[in-house]
């Protein structure tokens, strides 16, 4: 399809990118100054980081004495919402340095793109305006999650690793790498996948001098993330693990039991946790209601296995954290003896039922980037045997439906139909992409990794921005390919 010229010398104008920038930046302060809105993760982040002050890291403690260390997270997010309390404990302050975080990500993004070219600006324009319309970035840069703090931290990563033969990339690139596992240690496995990554796709000429660097820069990936955390683990819990305790055993289970329990609650392991109802149903109101008794005698085979695991502590303390807003924090061999337990059950459940496990995964892989329409839930059913149902309710007045529809619309857009197009450029273009291909690793990484788990949008959402740079990059090249073509044909 022919693109009107108007439009090309539009996207290259040098006035349009600062005001596009000025555009961003009022979005930006217009979310950190609205009313705070408390993020479901807050609560037990600030404790942490108020422990952390105390030299603890646990959500109960001023609570218990002494509080019962953290099983469930890694030092990383609370160590810097403990920083920015340094500055003021007011939680718009969070708010705003994760502003600034997010600028930081979209002036490196638009450094990245610039170039001698003519297409410069045409790429920085695409971009600025490819984010317009992504309100979760600010969604979530103006709540306490880490979101925003891991998008700037994998795009450390990509930068490092792009730095070719540069003589410091190996220690950039592990810096960047280990600071990112401290706060999200489900990416303990990216310094390997890049050095793979490269065996793999590299050129012949650099592929050894990159084997070398990649395995240095792995070397001090795991003595400065990994390695030190595995040895808190051991010395607090007795257990040598390089990630929490808790596993990922649970989040996969739910992921699972997801799609067959709309609207229905487990007390379980989290204190009222739900499934989400979603867009496309999955099973009738007559399946749910047996499929959740299903997942009850499950539990029930959990809690016989796991319940001599048990500590006085356990027993002590579990009945007394029961709250809505902090999870259970349950002594070490417990938390060990449920993650087994659960990952037992989940392989017999893949085992069993093998093509329903395949058709809910090739559906996350879809849904992790794509918002889910959100109706409210009028009812939610925790306790099984009530004869009561989940009751789905509908927004009210216009500013509800828009609340529920605009995100879904938004991302199904972007990156339903926008990632696909972005493959098709790839495989068109591949050259072009060789220099680039540490941007898509970091995009892949993250999806792949949490198709496992439940299905939230939230988890892609730190690549979001680096996903639609590399669409404003394809732009650019096709824009200028077709410049470059008319101007071969006006030659001849």
């Amino acid at each position: 399809m022919k693109v009107p010229v108007s439009l090309k010398r539009w996207l290259q104008e040098r006035r349009l990118t600062r005001v596009l920038l000025a555009v961003h930046l009022l979005m930006m302060l217009a979310a950190i100054l609205r009313a705070p809105v408390r993020s479901t993760d807050e609560t037990t982040y600030m404790a942490l980081a108020r422990s952390l002050e105390h030299g603890h890291f646990s959500v109960w403690d001023g609570v218990f004495e002494p509080p019962p260390a953290d099983v469930i997270r890694t030092h990383g997010y609370p160590a810097f919402l403990a920083a920015v309390r340094l500055i003021g404990h007011d939680v718009r302050w969070v708010y705003l340095v994760q502003g600034v975080l997010h600028l930081t990500v979209l002036l490196l993004l638009l450094r990245l793109l610039k170039g001698d070219d003519d297409a410069s600006h045409l790429r920085s324009n695409a971009l600025l305006l490819l984010l317009l319309p992504q309100l979760q970035l600010l969604h979530y840069a103006a709540q306490v999650f880490p979101e925003t703090l891991v998008s700037l931290l994998l795009l450390l990563v990509a930068l490092a690793a792009m730095r070719g033969q540069d003589a410091g990339r190996w220690w950039r690139l592990s810096l960047a790498a280990a600071l990112l596992f401290w706060v999200r240690p489900v990416m303990l496995l990216l310094p390997l996948a890049l050095l793979l990554f490269d065996l793999v796709v590299s050129r012949r000429g650099e592929r050894w001098m990159l084997l070398r660097a990649n395995t240095l820069a792995l070397g001090f990936f795991v003595a400065l993330g990994p390695l030190p955390f595995a040895c808190w683990n051991q010395a607090v819990h007795g257990y040598f693990k390089p990630v929490p305790l808790t596993g990922s055993a649970v989040i996969s289970n739910l992921g699972i039991w997801q799609a067959r329990l709309p609207g229905y609650g487990t007390m379980h392991y989290f204190q009222n946790n739900f499934f989400g109802h979603e867009l496309v149903p999955w099973v009738t109101p007559d399946e749910a209601e047996r499929h959740y008794a299903r997942y009850q005698l499950q539990w029930q085979r959990i809690d016989s296995i796991t319940r001599p695991s048990m500590t006085a502590g356990d027993s002590l303390l579990l009945p007394q954290m029961v709250q809505d807003s902090i999870y259970y924090t349950r002594s070490a061999r417990y938390t060990v003896a449920l993650n087994e337990a659960i990952a037992a059950e989940n392989r017999s459940m893949i085992r069993e039922e093998p093509l329903y496990y395949m058709a809910t995964r090739a559906y996350a892989a879809v849904r992790l980037w794509i918002t889910n329409v959100n109706f409210p839930m009028k009812r939610i059913v925790y306790q099984p045997g009530t004869g009561m149902r989940p009751e789905v309710g509908r927004p009210e007045g216009l500013k509800g439906w828009l609340g529920v529809l605009v995100p879904t619309v938004i991302t199904g857009l972007s990156f339903g139909v926008g990632l696909p197009l972005l493959c098709a450029a790839i495989w068109r273009n591949r050259s072009r992409w060789y220099e680039r291909r540490y941007l898509l690793l970091v995009i892949l990484y993250v999806w792949a990794v949490h198709i496992p788990m439940t299905i939230q949008s939230r988890y892609t959402v730190p690549v979001h921005a680096i996903a639609l740079a590399c669409m404003a990059w394809a732009i650019g090249d096709r824009l200028m390919r077709g410049r470059h073509h008319g101007e071969a044909a006006a030659r001849v």
